[in-house]
């Protein structure tokens, strides 16, 4: 697999997991928006899930390899590009939309394991 494919396949994998994370928390927390905290703890943990198949047991922290500053960039890249779907493009990411999405992956996913921790 090329760097670009590696690249892109984070961000578009990264962007959905964050917009599914967003909507189960939406759903769980009677609809109300999450704040900015909150998406950078949860893009913490979905980090730490990566980080731990990509490395097995590690004996440096996550926290060594991701900084606070790098989550908050990252949640803002993908707050970024939900506000650019719905200007840009005029659409609006339901959690009807989401939910299917997530069927969706469950369902071709080649690492059961890893799909099932997200």
């Amino acid at each position: 697999m090329t760097p670009e494919k590696t690249v892109t396949g984070r961000i578009v994998s990264g962007f959905l997991t964050a917009a599914l994370l967003a909507a189960a928390s939406i759903e769980t927390a009677a609809a109300r928006d999450l704040t900015f905290e909150e998406r950078v703890r949860a893009q913490t943990a979905i980090e730490r899930v990566y980080f731990s198949h990509q490395t097995g047991p590690s004996s440096r922290p996550i926290e060594m390899v991701y900084s606070p500053e790098l989550m908050a960039r990252k949640v803002r890249t993908y707050l970024a590009q939900s506000a650019a779907l719905e200007s840009i493009w005029k659409t609006l990411v339901t959690s009807e939309m989401l939910r299917r999405e997530l069927e969706r992956m469950a369902a071709q996913t080649r690492m059961p394991a890893l799909s099932h921790r997200l």
